[in-house]
């Protein structure tokens, strides 16, 4: 039996196209974001003891205990040290431009009436890394960038304690995030995990301060607590289950095609590696590709269920169908793996909802993870229809102002200005709007 299906678009099953979230109950989430608004310090260590590795007494590392995980690294591991600094200069330089983008402007909409933008960083964001089965130190650079890039004022970080090698009463944490914090330069680093941890950093506590933003991954309950305290500050993402969507034709290497579905695959048993084509051969060779990588995973592998669960090779009637169903389900990462020439770049004009585009057989899925300066936490189940990834755009608020130069020669725009807004007041019945027009009118 193949580890994936084969069909045909017409046999897409009914859900292919629901909202997908984590699943699993998350019930105690609002006791535990009660205890830590309630309780502060007491009320995260109460829950550390519960679900964490460590429960440390003070729970911030220091920077000397920063800077000692970063140099151990460099020393032990001299190419993950150069690569976690090539990946950030590359983030960098990218988060950089973003920032360019939003831009400052004051125009004179009317004779005497000054519209203006500003572009203002928000003064403290707070990043969550997770670090359970596979640590996601890459995400430290992926959240904190864009807050540095925006211009952000303190950018703090929380993630699981673990136990210190010599004192369990001192913080620490998993030590390649560590080492990552300290090439990043985050300003303050906090060994607090799980709900707790975005309770603290929404809420403030006698340790933690009050962010203003919190970014980054993390289970169904980080996840639940994000969506709950969404209103108090203010989040990236709600995230699902990761997905990958491979558009390919002919000229496409199915090797390169299964092991791109491979790397979604493997996070989540609940992940959803698909590929879209019109070629038949290459349906049944990426198949067969992809139970030669299946055979050689372990029996608990979490692919192995993600491909049996979710996994789809579709065989669509042409490309155009190929983008509507894209478009339609609007996946968290789509590549085009076609051949360059009219036809890929007529489909690229066509897709419109991902939360990164690949084009091109060499533009795999896993640059933009790790090395391609794009950032790599973006919307799953659906939302890329209405939203894109992590970004500078998170940490900045668009700002208005508004004003009448006092020496302008020519007041007729305000002044018709000041006569609708009388006219609109009085008609909604707000006759203190309407007072302070009239008055300014007299």
């Amino acid at each position: 039996m193949s580890s994936i299906r084969v069909i045909r678009s017409a046999e897409l099953p009914a859900g292919f196209f629901s909202v997908r979230r984590l699943s699993g109950d998350t019930h105690e989430v609002p006791v535990i974001l009660d205890a830590v608004r309630t309780h502060g310090d007491a009320g995260i260590r109460e829950y550390a003891a519960k679900y964490d590795r460590a429960n440390p007494v003070r729970l911030e590392i220091d920077r000397d205990s920063l800077r000692l995980a970063a140099e151990s690294l460099q020393r032990d591991n001299p190419e993950l040290y150069a690569a976690l600094v090539h990946s950030r200069e590359l983030a960098l330089a990218f988060a950089r431009r973003q920032r360019e983008s939003f831009d400052d402007f004051d125009m004179e909409i009317a004779p005497a009436l000054v519209t203006g933008q500003r572009t203002v960083p928000v003064e403290r964001a707070g990043i969550y890394v997770p670090a359970g089965r596979f640590p996601l130190f890459s995400s430290v650079i992926m959240g904190s960038v864009p807050a540095q890039a925006a211009g952000v004022d303190e950018v703090i970080l929380c993630t699981p304690p673990a136990p210190h090698p010599s004192d369990p009463a001192l913080p620490w944490a998993d030590e390649r995030i560590m080492a990552v914090a300290f090439i990043c330069g985050l300003d303050r680093v906090f060994a607090v995990g799980g709900a707790q941890a975005i309770g603290a950093m929404a809420y403030g506590t006698e340790t933690l301060p009050r962010v203003n933003v919190i970014v980054g991954p993390g289970n169904k309950y980080v996840a639940a607590a994000k969506k709950a305290v969404y209103g108090e500050v203010g989040i990236d993402l709600l995230a699902g289950p990761t997905e990958v969507m491979v558009i390919a034709d002919g000229s496409a290497n199915p090797r390169w095609v299964a092991a791109d579905l491979l790397a979604q695959a493997e996070h989540d048993p609940d992940a959803e590696p698909v590929l879209l084509t019109v070629d038949e051969r290459l349906a049944r060779a990426v198949a067969a590709e992809v139970d030669t990588l299946v055979a050689a995973l372990p029996d608990r592998a979490p692919a192995r269920a993600s491909f049996a669960k979710n996994g789809l090779v579709v065989l669509v009637r042409d490309w155009a169908e190929a983008a509507e169903i894209a478009n339609r389900k609007s996946p968290e990462h789509l590549e085009l793996s076609l051949e360059s020439g009219p036809e890929r770049d007529a489909l690229e004009r066509a897709v419109r909802n991902y939360g990164s585009l690949f084009v091109g057989h060499r533009s795999a899925e896993v640059l933009g993870d790790y090395a391609g300066g794009l950032n790599h936490t973006l919307p799953t189940s659906g939302s890329a229809a209405f939203t894109g990834g992590l970004s500078v755009r998170h940490f900045l608020k668009t700002v208005t102002v508004l004003r009448s130069p006092d020496g302008a020669r020519d007041f007729s725009g305000w002044r018709r200005s000041i006569a609708t807004a009388r006219v609109l007041a009085e008609a909604e019945g707000l006759s203190g709007h309407a007072l302070a027009a009239r008055c300014r009118e007299e």
